[in-house]
Protein backbone atom coordinates (compact mmCIF):
# COMPACT_ATOMS: atom_id res chain seq x y z
CA UNK A 1 0.00 0.00 0.00
CA UNK A 2 1.51 3.37 -0.75
CA UNK A 3 1.61 6.53 1.45
CA UNK A 4 2.30 9.63 1.31
CA UNK A 5 5.98 9.62 0.76
CA UNK A 6 5.31 6.98 -1.94
CA UNK A 7 2.95 9.79 -3.70
CA UNK A 8 5.31 12.68 -3.32
CA UNK A 9 8.51 10.95 -4.55
CA UNK A 10 6.06 10.38 -8.08
CA UNK A 11 4.48 13.42 -7.78
CA UNK A 12 8.56 15.16 -8.14
CA UNK A 13 9.51 13.01 -10.65
CA UNK A 14 11.24 15.35 -13.80
CA UNK A 15 10.03 14.60 -16.97
CA UNK A 16 13.12 12.78 -17.79
CA UNK A 17 13.00 10.28 -15.22
CA UNK A 18 9.15 9.60 -16.16
CA UNK A 19 10.58 8.75 -19.93
CA UNK A 20 13.01 6.91 -18.30
CA UNK A 21 10.69 4.74 -16.80
CA UNK A 22 8.46 4.64 -19.28
CA UNK A 23 11.22 3.31 -21.64
CA UNK A 24 12.32 1.03 -19.29
CA UNK A 25 8.65 -0.73 -19.45
CA UNK A 26 8.67 -0.96 -23.36
CA UNK A 27 11.82 -2.46 -23.46
CA UNK A 28 10.58 -5.01 -20.70
CA UNK A 29 7.28 -5.63 -22.47
CA UNK A 30 9.18 -6.33 -26.05
CA UNK A 31 11.36 -8.10 -24.78
CA UNK A 32 8.47 -10.45 -23.02
CA UNK A 33 6.61 -10.29 -26.50
CA UNK A 34 9.39 -11.28 -28.34
CA UNK A 35 9.69 -14.60 -26.30
CA UNK A 36 5.92 -15.62 -27.15
CA UNK A 37 6.71 -14.49 -30.56
CA UNK A 38 9.43 -16.88 -31.34
CA UNK A 39 7.36 -19.49 -29.57
CA UNK A 40 4.53 -18.91 -32.33
CA UNK A 41 7.28 -18.48 -35.12
CA UNK A 42 8.94 -21.94 -34.56
CA UNK A 43 5.85 -23.62 -34.53
CA UNK A 44 4.77 -21.70 -37.46
CA UNK A 45 8.06 -22.74 -39.17
CA UNK A 46 7.30 -26.48 -38.00
CA UNK A 47 4.39 -26.43 -39.78
CA UNK A 48 6.15 -25.38 -43.08
CA UNK A 49 8.82 -28.16 -42.82
CA UNK A 50 5.89 -30.62 -42.29
CA UNK A 51 4.20 -29.41 -44.79
CA UNK A 52 7.22 -29.21 -47.28
CA UNK A 53 8.31 -32.71 -46.44
CA UNK A 54 4.59 -34.41 -47.07
CA UNK A 55 4.24 -32.37 -49.94
CA UNK A 56 7.60 -33.68 -51.40
CA UNK A 57 6.41 -37.65 -50.40
CA UNK A 58 3.08 -36.61 -52.85
CA UNK A 59 5.74 -35.78 -56.12
CA UNK A 60 5.53 -32.41 -55.40
CA UNK A 61 7.85 -29.49 -56.34
CA UNK A 62 7.16 -27.86 -53.39
CA UNK A 63 10.35 -25.46 -51.98
CA UNK A 64 10.80 -24.48 -48.39
CA UNK A 65 13.61 -21.26 -48.18
CA UNK A 66 14.42 -18.56 -45.78
CA UNK A 67 15.30 -14.72 -47.31
CA UNK A 68 16.71 -11.99 -44.98
CA UNK A 69 14.35 -13.90 -41.86
CA UNK A 70 11.43 -14.15 -43.98
CA UNK A 71 10.86 -18.15 -44.77
CA UNK A 72 8.49 -19.06 -47.70
CA UNK A 73 6.98 -22.20 -48.54
CA UNK A 74 5.82 -22.29 -52.34
CA UNK A 75 3.91 -24.85 -54.54
CA UNK A 76 3.64 -24.18 -57.87
CA UNK A 77 3.21 -20.20 -57.78
CA UNK A 78 1.30 -20.51 -54.72
CA UNK A 79 2.76 -19.29 -51.62
CA UNK A 80 2.59 -18.74 -47.67
CA UNK A 81 5.27 -16.91 -46.02
CA UNK A 82 6.28 -15.97 -42.23
CA UNK A 83 8.30 -13.44 -41.05
CA UNK A 84 9.34 -12.19 -37.36
CA UNK A 85 9.92 -7.94 -37.00
CA UNK A 86 12.19 -8.24 -33.67
CA UNK A 87 11.74 -4.41 -33.68
CA UNK A 88 8.18 -4.55 -32.50
CA UNK A 89 7.65 -8.35 -32.01
CA UNK A 90 4.93 -8.33 -34.81
CA UNK A 91 4.78 -11.65 -36.51
CA UNK A 92 3.53 -11.35 -40.21
CA UNK A 93 1.76 -14.18 -42.58
CA UNK A 94 1.51 -13.71 -45.85
CA UNK A 95 -0.68 -15.63 -48.27
CA UNK A 96 -0.10 -15.31 -51.73
CA UNK A 97 1.94 -12.27 -51.25
CA UNK A 98 -1.50 -10.76 -50.33
CA UNK A 99 -1.59 -7.73 -47.38
CA UNK A 100 -0.18 -9.70 -44.61
CA UNK A 101 -1.76 -11.00 -41.35
CA UNK A 102 -0.40 -9.89 -38.23
CA UNK A 103 0.16 -11.19 -34.79
CA UNK A 104 1.47 -8.23 -32.87
CA UNK A 105 2.37 -9.97 -29.45
CA UNK A 106 3.14 -6.82 -27.95
CA UNK A 107 -0.01 -4.99 -28.03
CA UNK A 108 -2.47 -7.93 -28.17
CA UNK A 109 -0.88 -10.21 -25.01
CA UNK A 110 -3.86 -13.00 -25.23
CA UNK A 111 -2.17 -14.51 -28.94
CA UNK A 112 -0.92 -17.91 -28.09
CA UNK A 113 2.29 -19.38 -30.27
CA UNK A 114 -0.78 -22.04 -30.77
CA UNK A 115 -2.98 -19.66 -32.30
CA UNK A 116 -0.02 -18.61 -34.97
CA UNK A 117 0.37 -22.47 -35.75
CA UNK A 118 -3.11 -23.08 -36.69
CA UNK A 119 -3.65 -20.09 -39.05
CA UNK A 120 -0.98 -21.11 -40.70
CA UNK A 121 -1.70 -24.26 -41.08
CA UNK A 122 -5.06 -23.39 -42.20
CA UNK A 123 -3.02 -21.14 -44.96
CA UNK A 124 -1.24 -24.24 -46.06
CA UNK A 125 -4.62 -26.22 -46.56
CA UNK A 126 -5.37 -23.24 -48.70
CA UNK A 127 -2.61 -23.41 -50.74
CA UNK A 128 -2.21 -27.24 -51.15
CA UNK A 129 -6.10 -27.23 -52.22
CA UNK A 130 -5.67 -24.44 -54.85
CA UNK A 131 -2.31 -26.06 -56.12
CA UNK A 132 -4.44 -29.29 -56.39
CA UNK A 133 -7.58 -27.86 -57.91
CA UNK A 134 -4.82 -25.96 -60.66
CA UNK A 135 -2.63 -28.90 -61.55
CA UNK A 136 -4.36 -32.09 -60.17
CA UNK A 137 -1.96 -35.03 -58.69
Amino acid sequence: MENWRDDLSEAVKSKAEREAEDAERKKKRLAEALEVADEGLALALQGLQFSDELLQTKGQQASLQEQDGRHVLALSDLSVAVELSRDDAILKVSFNDARPREFDFCNDRHIAPRDVEEYVGRRIIELARAAQKAKPW
